[in-house]
């Protein structure tokens, strides 16, 4: 289809050309064909088009041509524009053509794949002798250094990894440019960009060449299918277009596998092949001039007799090669020294293990045990030497559990990478963690079993792709890889729990009340060691990490750190409420900072009913907590914990002036976020729906909740903090907008307007649910294991505007009281999770009464997928 479409090009181009030429005199007309030459380059040179590509074209003419040519050619390019043809064009003598090569490495690689489309053939071949001679011989080595160091930069923008969720086919690692630069470097140093040419040059192997011409066909068949899907040039590879092309060509599902993760598994397996023969390619044709060689010899040294080692690499006396590929043992070796040397593996001494792993025994004896626990030893190496024996294929001798999750594909909006990708991204960002000034530095810098720890971060998603729950199949698997691996009965067991549980830390940091003691008991129990609890504080934050850009924040660093100290009080002996008055100490000390002493008339008055909390302005008069500040005390620890100290001191000044009756409501834009926050301080009663209200408000004034938090003082008093954003404004949200959310939210609280009327007045702006291609299943758990006071209810589902008052209007309904909430959004899925007691403020402990909560919200939330959030029934 791609050489069809050139083709035609090619065809049309010729056509405009010679009608432009049609109405000159005859003398002009046979002149111009002989001092020009019509030449397509980069990929029309190729002869392969997509079909909304660019075409690339050069005229090149001779110095003193016709005076009419430059009007010709002008003409030619308004005529192909007029064709719909998107040109991509310069004009140039054969000199200029040159001098622009040297200055433009794009320029410089396009015309490596020039071809005559119309002109003078002798004009183009004397061009192309002379910018052969530019780029090989004597100018090898800087055309080398140019087009490897513009595909370097190419590759960190779209993409670092060959193995990212939504590649751009052409662009990213992996992609059809890795290929282009393979033949760009083949024409400089053999002559040829033809890869069966290059494979008789001995530059490439039978099966590398094979499997890039299989890649070649198959990315080359997406992106063409991209292009005519958009009607516009497409190069990236979205999820929907993932779904979409896994149904047309007819991916099956198998157990644990959905057809778009199969089909996206072959075409990273494709674009992995396309990256790791690139790499190769790249590195064994890179210049070594003379100098550098003699220099290379004069600073190396040998290493065990066969060995020689260099400022940074590892290569093998020639007239010992033969010894390398004899055994599994003798493989490891070398990556034991590389790693011992900080240094890696020589490009043909790679290729010798690549070629020698299919021929080994996979015999893993306690030398070779020894040797891969060596490598998992070595900080600061581990991550780069486990990339180059996975890449090798030695890894999956050791590990054939790997084997399983090459180019594995997790289709959700969380991973940015595949399962292989993402657990050595793991093992590197632990890796990281040995200069992090951090508790998570620290706790990493103290494991005594570093070794232990990485192999756990290498295992800990490998179950991924069963049926079966993929931390389960995980455990498993380290059992069997212990065993294989002759490890303690102890050590088995440490790597069995660390895979096992490798999602618990985050489970409840996240999602469940840190200020819980009993919950933190239970934890410790679990873990039952403190450096066990350091592997798993690290193996969490590795695994956050390596999920994608972004995905490891301040604040999850923070919950973890918390989480991580009040476990280690408990493990090591120290009673955890000192630690926990200890920190509360330190947060009273920066809230009374910030205040004036209670009572101070300067404070300001609060605003009743209204947006307004006053913010003390003249300096502290103490930094010491006042005795008996009964307001203080009865503010909970996930409050005071989750809270900066200056909001604090504010709500403080609000709970001090706040009446029996009273009511604040204050919203407040957060540049940075773009965001709203509606902060809500009032008393309430257990039963009285406040969360359903107030959710219910906001979602009748047409605004998206991202995040919620809401907390009860022992003194009955609700502060609730909501964050929103509001669609209806762009850019700075106006103080009429705040007042006017603010009031809406009072009329409902204060019963002088329902959700119901609210809905009515705004039914315009209430959406009627609109599906989307990606969409993951909803889920409702409860847990009545986590907390003694609360049973906790988690629910997942796609974000849209008003699930939260959904499921706030459900909980109402089912006589439910919402005393803690914590509400996430991560991309375009929510995590809710909501401590409920009955009206009466007692746990539920009914098992009929916890399964019907469960099918009813399960229901509403699927009934307000399907129909928007006009079917809900407004409960009040």
């Amino acid at each position: 289809m791609a050489a069809l479409i050139c083709e035609m090009t090619d065809q049309l181009i010729c056509e405009l050309f010679t009608g432009v030429l049609d109405p000159l005199p005859p003398e002009i007309k046979a002149r111009v064909p002989t001092q020009t030459a019509i030449v397509a380059v980069g990929g029309t040179g190729r002869g392969e088009l997509a079909p909304y590509s660019d075409v690339d074209l050069l005229f090149l003419h001779v110095p003193r041509a016709d005076a009419h040519l430059t009007d010709c050619i002008a003409q030619a390019v308004r005529d192909c524009w007029d064709a719909g043809i998107k040109l991509g064009h310069s004009v140039w003598t054969p000199a200029g053509a040159l001098a622009a090569a040297a200055a433009d490495p794009q320029f410089a690689t396009a015309l490596v794949e020039a071809r005559l489309v119309w002109g003078d053939e002798r004009l183009f071949e004397t061009f192309k002798s002379r910018f052969r001679r530019r780029v090989g011989r004597r100018h090898y080595a800087d055309f080398y250094r140019t087009v490897v160091a513009a595909r370097k930069a190419e590759r960190s923008q779209f993409g670092e990894t060959e193995r990212q969720l939504e590649p751009d086919v052409k662009r990213s690692p992996g992609g059809l440019r890795d290929i282009h630069l393979i033949r760009w470097i083949g024409f400089a140093r053999y002559g040829t960009t033809d890869l069966d040419l290059l494979r008789l040059e001995g530059a490439l192997s039978r099966e590398d060449e094979q499997a890039l011409a299989a890649a070649q066909e198959f990315i080359t068949r997406v992106r063409v299918d991209l292009h005519f899907a958009a009607g516009k040039a497409q190069e990236v590879l979205s999820r929907d277009e993932q779904l979409r092309l896994a149904d047309l060509h007819g991916v099956a599902a198998v157990a644990g596998q959905r057809p778009v993760e199969r089909f996206m598994q072959n075409y990273f397996r494709h674009s992995t092949a396309v990256a790791d023969i690139s790499a190769r390619f790249v590195a064994r044709h890179r210049p070594n001039p003379l100098m550098a060689r003699i220099w290379q010899n004069l600073l190396s040294h040998r290493s065990n007799y066969i060995f020689r080692v260099t400022g940074d690499e590892i290569d093998v006396i020639p007239r010992y090669r033969e010894r390398i590929g004899q055994s599994l043992e003798s493989l490891l070796n070398v990556f034991e020294l590389a790693s011992l040397y900080s240094v890696r593996v020589a490009p043909d001494l790679f290729e010798l293990i690549r070629q020698a792993v299919p021929k080994v025994a996979p015999v893993i004896g306690a030398t070779t045990s020894q040797q891969f626990l060596s490598i998992l030893r070595s900080t600061g190496q581990v991550g780069r030497q486990l990339r180059d024996m996975y890449r090798s294929g030695l890894l999956e001798l050791l590990l054939p559990e790997m084997a399983h999750a090459r180019c594995l594909l997790q289709f959700n909006q969380y991973h940015a990478y595949t399962v292989d990708e993402h657990s050595l991204r793991a093992v590197e960002a632990a890796e990281q963690l040995e200069s992090d000034p951090g508790p998570v530095g620290v706790a990493y810098r103290t494991i005594r079993h570093k070794e232990l720890l990485h192999l756990a971060i290498l295992l800990h998603d490998l179950g991924k792709g069963f049926e079966e729950d993929h931390s389960l199949v995980g455990g498993e698997i380290a059992r069997r890889v212990a065993e294989r691996l002759g490890l303690s009965a102890h050590q088995s067991q440490m790597l069995a729990f660390l895979v096992l549980k490798h999602l618990l830390m985050a489970h409840l940091a996240f999602r469940r009340d840190l200020s819980d003691d009993e919950m933190l008991l239970r934890f410790s129990r679990d873990v039952g060691s403190p450096e066990l609890l350091r592997m798993l504080f690290v193996l969490t934050a590795a695994d956050m990490t390596a999920v994608g850009p972004g995905t490891w924040t301040n604040w999850k660093a923070e919950l973890l750190g918390e989480m991580f100290e009040r476990t280690l009080q408990i493990l090591s002996g120290a009673p955890p409420k000192f630690r926990e008055a200890e920190r509360i100490r330190a947060i009273a000390r920066q809230v009374y900072a910030l205040l004036e002493p209670p009572g101070s008339s300067s404070a300001g008055d609060t605003a009743r009913h209204g947006p307004h909390i006053s913010q003390p302005d003249s300096p502290p008069a103490t930094d010491e907590r006042p005795v008996g500040d009964e307001q203080f005390d009865s503010l909970p620890l996930h409050y005071l914990t989750a809270t900066p100290p200056a909001q604090i001191a504010r709500d403080l000044v609000a709970l001090r002036q706040l009446g029996p009756d009273e009511l604040i409501v204050r919203g407040s834009y957060e540049p940075g976020t773009r965001t709203v926050e509606y902060r809500v301080i009032t008393r309430d009663t257990i039963g009285s729906g406040l969360f359903h209200k107030v959710t219910g408000a906001l979602t009748a004034k047409g605004l998206e909740i991202l995040s919620a938090n809401i907390c009860t003082t022992t003194e009955g008093v609700v502060i609730d903090s909501f964050h929103v954003h509001d669609g209806d404004h762009a850019g700075t949200i106006p103080e009429f907008r705040l007042r006017e959310v603010e009031f809406a939210v009072v009329e409902v609280i204060t019963g002088r307007t329902t959700v119901e009327h609210l809905f009515q007045r705004h039914r315009r702006f209430v959406p009627a649910g609109t599906p989307s291609l990606f969409h993951e299943p909803s889920r409702v758990v409860i847990d009545n294991d986590s907390s003694e006071r609360f049973t906790v209810i988690d629910v997942f589902a796609d974000d849209r505007r008003g699930l939260l008052y959904t499921i706030a209007s459900t909980l109402l309904e089912l006589a439910l009281s919402v005393s803690l909430a914590k509400i996430s959004t991560h991309v375009n899925q929510v995590l809710d999770v909501f401590y409920v007691t009955d009206r009466e403020g007692s746990k539920l402990q009914d098992e009929r009464r916890l399964v019907e909560i469960q099918a009813v919200l399960a229901t509403r939330i699927q009934e307000f997928e399907r129909r928007g959030l006009v079917a809900v029934t407004v409960a009040q």
